[in-house]
């Protein structure tokens, strides 16, 4: 499996503490693996500074990020989710949930 061709999906860290545990579990490779964005701790989308927010108005942004005013994450639309639907929705390319993902995966209709 990886990401929808039309998406990007960024992973940032909540601190150096949580890249170092993710390194030594493995994780980081497997979020490589799979075409995952990785980005060390700091302001970001929810700042509109950084990977992560839109760049053009017809544009749409699944993030679990603390804030959806207009404008704070860009000037595209920015739908907040639980981190599982943020994944779910980059793999499948379209506002999907992690339930959703799981049920097409379990039925073999990914790839």
């Amino acid at each position: 499996m990886s990401l929808h061709e039309r998406t990007r999906l960024y992973l940032q860290y909540g601190t150096l503490a949580v890249r170092d545990y993710c390194i030594e579990k493995g994780y980081l490779a497997t979020f490589e693996r799979l075409g995952v964005e990785m980005i060390m701790p700091g302001c970001g989308a929810c700042a509109n500074c950084g990977p992560g927010s839109s760049t053009r108005a017809d544009q749409v942004t699944v993030s679990a990020i603390n804030r959806n005013f207009p404008g704070r994450s860009g000037p595209g639309q920015v739908w907040l989710a639980n981190p599982y639907t943020v994944a779910a929705s980059a793999f499948l390319g379209q506002p999907v949930s992690f339930d959703q993902l799981r049920r097409l995966a379990a039925e073999k209709k990914l790839n």
